[in-house]
């Protein structure tokens, strides 16, 4: 058996590339201890340890203390670590991460046996076998070319991450609006409730004592219970609202959590310069740039695939005594195909994201300008209440409770009156809550005011 020591040889070199191939090594769902750990959540220092410096980075260097509870920044900031949806998109962008740090890679090599001669020799008791090893040769720049696609479709992948994040910030901002307005109108309705309840203990004595009909003290008992009621409404959906700000922070529901803080800060960019840094801040132009920076990559990868590799066969081997060795040299040539297809279908892709782009960028200028006239008016409806509505009501409060003070009650004046307070101050209210959700969905759409860096 002439051959039998070249044939071992190969045989030991094919086994020791396959032991150095991965195993599986299966990791199945924990659910318990994933509930267990959702429900003992807090967001303490010590869970946030790992994320200080992006926590840092977001409401200030020594401004994260949850002590006092929590503010809106500081909501943001827990709303980057533990939001599911954020969670998911970064999990999901560790599959193009991986796809982006194996790219470009040599194709393996191939062994093979030529088995006629394995046969042939089997019938004299010697074996004679030829033995070949492929490799290809990425002499045109595929590679090159692959992992230029593969990091665009990375930076196209933390983009679309960025947006996302960005996406919940301004998501947490209105729903800790919507939870501000109710939290608003729930003090205003205790306060207006707990003076209408003495405005009821006078209308009790004046009924007792004769001076007023038992029809009419009713009315004040019932318009009483009618604003117990409205209050009841307004605290049930004040804890919704609250849920609702725990469910986007990532954390579990909590009766003794405090959510501390007003609305936020009033928006004050002139809109010419909110329309101006738009296509440089906004987060989907942004993710819109980088697809199309992808699809470039696409295209050139597709072209750059229609010049072949050169393809080496090396062989060796004996027969009839003979030691041979060989060397196969193959091209494919673009004759038929020429990969068309690819090249087809990545500069229609082009084109989709060239377009994607525009008409994201029209989107957000539009979003901007509408956004924008919706706040002015909720700012003019606010103004009008501070300014007229609101010093007329103040007023005519005050008057009637002159006038008893000096022996004339008039209880349904008083009554009115307060109602016209609560009134004024859930418009205000209102108008408030309408101009500062109009201030998230303009940021929402241009982005922050800094522009962002490249992810």
């Amino acid at each position: 058996m002439r051959s039998t020591g070249q044939f071992i040889a190969a045989l030991a070199v094919a086994a020791s590339a396959l032991a150095g191939c991965r195993s599986h090594e299966p990791k199945p769902l924990a659910l318990d201890d994933a509930q267990r750990a959702f429900l003992a959540r807090a967001a303490t220092g010590e869970s946030l340890a790992d994320y200080a410096g992006r926590i840092a980075a977001h409401v200030g260097p020594a401004a994260f203390d949850l002590s006092d509870g929590i503010s809106l920044p500081e909501a943001e900031a827990i709303a980057l670590v533990f939001n599911r949806d954020l969670r998911l998109a970064r999990a999901a962008a560790g599959i193009t991460r991986a796809t982006a740090e194996n790219a470009g890679l040599w194709r393996d090599p191939t062994i093979g046996v030529d088995l006629s001669q394995i046969l042939s020799g089997a019938a004299s008791g010697d074996i004679e076998a030829m033995f070949r090893a492929g490799f290809t040769l990425p002499l045109t720049g595929r590679l090159e070319a692959e992992r230029t696609r593969a990091a665009a479709d990375l930076h196209a992948e933390l983009a679309r991450v960025a947006a996302e994040e960005w996406r919940v910030l301004c998501e947490v901002r209105r729903a800790w609006t919507r939870r501000t307005a109710l939290d608003a109108e729930r003090a205003a309705a205790i306060d207006v409730l707990t003076r209408v309840e003495q405005v009821v203990a006078v209308v009790d004595r004046m009924e007792a004592a004769g001076e007023i009909a038992r029809i009419e003290a009713r009315l004040f008992r019932i318009e009483e219970a009618k604003l117990r009621t409205q209050a009841a409404a307004v605290e049930a959906d004040l804890a919704l609202a609250t849920r609702e700000v725990e469910s986007l922070l990532g954390l579990p529901p909590a009766k003794d959590r405090a959510l501390t803080g007003g609305f936020g800060d009033e928006f004050q960019e002139p809109r010419e310069q909110i329309l101006a840094r738009a296509a440089r801040t906004s987060a989907t132009v942004a993710l819109a740039v980088a697809q199309h920076e992808a699809a470039e990559r696409r295209l050139a990868q597709e072209i750059r695939q229609q010049w072949p590799d050169v393809e080496l066969a090396p062989g060796f081997g004996e027969q009839d005594g003979d030691r041979q060795a060989t060397v196969g040299i193959g091209v494919t040539l673009p004759v038929f195909n020429g990969n068309r297809r690819g090249i087809a279908e990545a500069e229609a892709a082009r084109e989709l994201a060239r377009v994607r782009a525009e008409t994201e960028l029209e989107r957000v200028l539009g979003e901007i300008v509408a956004s924008d006239e919706r706040r002015i008016a909720a700012l003019a409806r606010g103004e009008m209440v501070v300014r007229t509505l609101g010093p007329m009501v103040d007023t005519q409060y005050a008057e009637a409770r002159e006038v008893a003070r000096l022996g004339e009650v008039n209880t349904l004046v008083l009554l009115e009156c307060l109602k016209q307070q609560l009134e004024a101050k859930q418009e205000l209210i209102a108008a408030r809550r309408d101009e500062s959700l109009a201030a998230a969905d303009i940021a929402e759409a241009a982005g922050p005011a800094q522009e962002r860096q490249n992810p």
